[in-house]
């Protein structure tokens, strides 16, 4: 049995010949990795002794064992990179391999070099793969994520995903609730369907389980047509006689509370009828479409106008101001930086020892809001007053607006 501290990385083929010239390829660069030339017949019994980081699999003269042994040692440990060596570039032989697991290919006629550089990337992928198992089994112990499913618990899901928000401010995505349709809910697995969404969805999309017999899948930078086809293959990677339906929403300036109700209530809408795919529309900016310089700022209006506001309030001023609180607490380091909502006026605070800077927002009632931006300090930039309609509070403007007061204050209180 090799020691535990080496990298032993297996080269399998049936070709004798093949299988000196590929031992002769793998120029070794550490004193640590270890070359064991195996046959078919040899390499799952040693797959358990050996432990191998990386197991090169010459193409058998049968591909159907090729396609065998691949599953067979992805099976006895997932965790092992294995690279298909392959005779002809075959398509369909190809992606049946990386179906079955194969992480990467290389023509068994390739340049050295390249072997190596395959290998090497192998070897890194492997610790990488280490390190995520230790932080999944630190995860899953402090029930963080599921163990059952390998998915973040509900439990955590706000924060999961208020993260990813904050992470990709002023960038848009769908967010989709799946669950089995109500006839399929008798044999249902929750494991199966688990395996068939990671079989399914993107490296950048979130999962987590929602309550119930639910799956919340975040899909950033996604349009509903990818979506939906991620849907349906999930549904295809269950298996036959399985009916999925699913609720999307469109969020863009929405928080994860709102985000998650319109999802489940589109997810209610497809459950009570034919529809396998629901999708609730974005209406955030809906009543801005009156909002024109011609809708008449009569007393009559002011409920409505104020309805808008309040709604700017919830959906645009407030979650920008705290996510850029959030993004610039990491990059001013000596600045205190405050920031409140409220009916009254919205106020976005930063503060050092050489500035004191303020952007205030006002609502002065009916089709207009004030922005006050005011700095007080030494050589601080001069002071100024916006009017804008209600109409122009975009998150993309208000972003644009307070980034560009915080380049002003960093500019003169550097």
């Amino acid at each position: 049995m090799t020691s535990n501290n080496k990298n032993n990385i297996i080269i399998v083929s049936d070709n004798s010949n093949i299988l000196e010239t590929l031992v002769s390829k793998v120029l070794l660069l550490r004193k640590n990795d270890c070359v064991i030339p195996l046959t078919y017949s040899e390499v799952l019994a040693k797959i358990e002794t050996e432990k191998p980081v990386c197991v090169l699999l010459h193409e058998c003269k049968s591909r159907e064992i090729t396609i065998q042994t691949i599953t067979q040692i992805k099976e006895l440990n997932p965790e092992i990179c294995v690279i298909l060596l392959y005779e002809q570039n075959d398509a369909d032989f190809i992606l049946n391999a990386f179906d079955c697991g194969a992480d990467d290919l290389c023509d068994v006629s390739s340049e050295n070099y390249e072997l190596v550089i395959r290998i090497i990337k192998a070897l890194k992928t492997s610790s990488i793969k280490k390190i995520n198992s230790r932080n999944e089994d630190l995860l899953a112990k402090n029930a963080i994520i599921d163990e059952l499913t390998g998915f973040y618990n509900y439990k955590y899901a706000n924060d999961l995903y208020e993260a990813q928000l904050l992470k990709s401010i002023g960038q848009s995505g769908i967010f989709a609730v799946i669950s089995p349709a109500e006839e399929s809910k008798k044999n249902f697995s929750i494991e199966k369907l688990a395996d068939a969404v990671k079989k399914s969805v993107r490296y950048e999309d979130i999962v987590s389980l929602g309550k119930g017999a639910k799956i919340y899948i975040m899909f950033p930078k996604s349009e509903v047509l990818g979506v939906e086809q991620v849907i349906n293959k999930i549904k295809t990677n269950y298996g036959l006689n399985f009916n999925l339906k699913a609720g999307l929403f469109e969020y863009k300036d929405e928080d994860f509370k709102q985000i998650e109700k319109n999802a489940l209530n589109a997810l209610s809408e497809a459950l009570f009828s034919d529809k396998n795919i629901n999708i609730l529309e974005n209406k955030t900016e809906t009543l801005d479409d009156w909002l024109t310089e011609e809708s008449g700022e009569t007393p009559k209006n002011f409920k409505l106008f104020k309805q808008t506001f309040n709604k700017k309030l919830e959906k645009v001023i407030a979650p920008v101001f705290y996510r850029l609180q959030k993004i610039y607490e990491e990059k001013l380091f000596d600045t205190k930086i405050n920031q409140y909502v409220n009916e009254e006026e919205c106020v976005f605070h930063l503060k050092n020892e050489n500035q004191d800077s303020r952007l205030k927002i006002v609502y002065p009632g009916f089709s207009k809001i004030m922005v006050y931006i005011i700095h007080e300090g030494f050589d601080s930039p001069e002071n100024s007053e916006i009017s804008l309609p209600l109409s122009k509070i975009t998150q993309s403007e208000l972003i644009k607006m307070v980034e560009n007061f915080i380049k002003e204050f960093r500019i003169t209180s550097a």
